[in-house]
């Protein structure tokens, strides 16, 4: 077993060609940051020698897991090496479940394998730690577990956050983002991200422009205004928007939300057009949990019309970037308001 801080280290000091495959991974743990991470990284790694993402398995109390298996043993049929991830947020596999891990486990001796299978779930116990497919895992693969940051340790990672994003936290800033984050570091990985975004490359982050910047996260609600809009609440959606504008949120943030869902939106639709929502789910990467709000959005509007409002946030984009005149600031808040109720009507 290895912590995620150990590992993200570890993919990123190893070299490409030196990083040792192995042919299942665990990824568990309560810091949904570190699970992203460590999870993005590997794909990064694993692509960049060769390996195609392939299926998502979300797995339930109904799970097929012959599914699995049956595509995973198709790894010696084709020339193409790959990755599939199976969600497991609960850690439960039960009967069937943990004969297939113990088994891949056993027949995945050939490094570097054909298809390397990544798990993921959400905090563990010590008797699931304990449990037969997890040991199986570690003895064949790796295990990494993303533990929290212990509060006291949380202004040195958010000042080592903030290098990596091009800028110099000092002490005392650090300690009031971390404060202001209530220790979720989501939140304070979003709110440096947005620092790096509206402050010149290098800049010095001192505590008035964390006072300033970042919003207490009592008041977080970016992540929520994308639920709103996905869930077709309009007038929620806007009142949102409106909260968030006063709270000092900067207009490209709010922007780069909006797109991602548009594009991620687009994505799904197009992928419908090959085969079920569950199945446009698993190809996509979307998570169980917010499958239901993509769904309720995808019922309202068809692709062409995500395309078009995916345009609709380009010219916004163009005039907050100037390259597109506007009279006033306002009128990048008109456009983003406009944005919002066609995403949510």
């Amino acid at each position: 077993m290895i912590l995620a801080s150990a590992f993200l280290n570890q993919l990123q000091s190893q070299s490409t060609a030196g990083f040792a495959i192995q042919p299942v991974y665990l990824l568990y743990g309560e810091e949904p940051l570190f699970l992203r991470d460590c999870f993005d990284g590997l794909r990064s790694t694993l692509k960049a020698q060769g390996y195609l993402t392939g299926d998502v398995y979300d797995v339930d109390a109904s799970f097929d897991w012959q599914s699995l298996q049956m595509e995973t043993q198709a790894g010696s049929l084709f020339s193409d090496t790959r990755m599939i991830l199976v969600n497991m947020p609960k850690g439960a596999p039960g009967r069937e479940g943990t004969k297939f891990i113990q088994n891949w486990c056993q027949y995945s001796q050939a490094m570097p394998p054909e298809v390397v299978v990544v798990i993921q779930c959400e905090k563990l116990d010590s008797r699931q730690t304990k449990s037969k497919w997890v040991q199986a895992i570690e003895s064949a693969g790796l295990v990494v577990q993303a533990k929290p940051v212990p509060i006291n340790a949380l202004p040195s990672w958010c000042q080592k956050k903030a290098t990596e994003q091009g800028l110099v936290l000092n002490q005392e800033a650090a300690s009031l983002l971390a404060e202001r984050v209530e220790g979720n570091l989501l939140a304070a990985d979003q709110e440096l991200l947005k620092l790096s975004l509206i402050l010149p490359p290098g800049s010095e982050v001192s505590v008035q422009v964390i006072q300033d910047n970042v919003v207490d996260q009592a008041h977080y609600q970016l992540f929520a205004l994308s639920t709103a809009i996905l869930n077709g609440r309009m007038d929620y959606a806007q009142q949102m928007l409106m909260r968030l504008r006063q709270e000092g949120v900067e207009a490209p943030i709010l922007l780069w939300l909006l797109s991602k869902e548009l594009r991620q939106l687009i994505e799904l639709s197009q992928l419908m057009q090959q085969g079920s929502l569950n199945q446009a789910f698993k190809q996509a990467g979307v998570w169980s949990s917010k499958q239901a709000e993509y769904s309720s959005a995808l019922k309202r509007q068809n692709g062409v019309a995500w395309q078009a409002l995916l345009k609709s946030a380009l010219n916004i984009d163009l005039m907050i970037k100037g390259i597109q005149p506007t009279l006033s600031a306002d009128e990048v808040w008109l456009g983003l308001s406009q944005l919002v109720s066609k995403m949510a009507q």
